[in-house]
């Protein structure tokens, strides 16, 4: 029996719970962690090879670099590969017929990230959304934060 899936999620740690018969029990189907989303930018551009974050070495005349703003900060790259990470288990559970409907509990601005990632299937088994970081909870206060059962 296909059971629901509970997506709790922010930018560096994300858990994927199955419903369980019990309300407010789940069984754990991923625990993904990203630990580059904590490094600051500087950080990330050294660990991926670059100088300091904003700045393009040039191989021209001139002082030999020159200041720019990028489109995408290192950190916001980083996280845009976690939700991409994130929504390539939720579309590959949903398209395996392992999960009926989806639960989304993202912070914010990650939360979106991960929507705009999910195939137009797993769209569909969109149950429902919620804007709120509760990584840092038990399965069970999830559940209580959800309404799923009295606190």
């Amino acid at each position: 029996m296909k059971r629901n899936w509970v997506v709790i999620a922010n930018a560096a740690r994300a858990r994927v719970l199955e419903e369980s018969d019990r309300v407010g029990r789940y069984a754990h189907v991923a625990d993904l962690v990203h630990p580059a989303s904590r490094l600051s930018g500087t950080q990330l551009a050294e660990l991926h090879g670059g100088s300091r974050p904003g700045r393009i070495e040039s191989q021209a005349h001139g002082t030999g670099s020159a200041a720019y703003e990028p489109r995408t900060s290192p950190r916001e790259r980083e996280h845009e590969r976690f939700a991409h990470e994130v929504a390539q288990v939720l579309n590959q559970g949903v398209a395996g017929g392992r999960c009926a409907g989806l639960t989304l509990v993202a912070s914010d601005p990650f939360l979106g990230a991960i929507k705009s990632r999910l195939s137009v299937q797993s769209r569909k088994a969109l149950l429902r959304t919620v804007s709120s970081d509760c990584t840092a909870l038990r399965d069970e206060e999830v559940a209580q934060r959800l309404g799923w059962v009295a606190a």
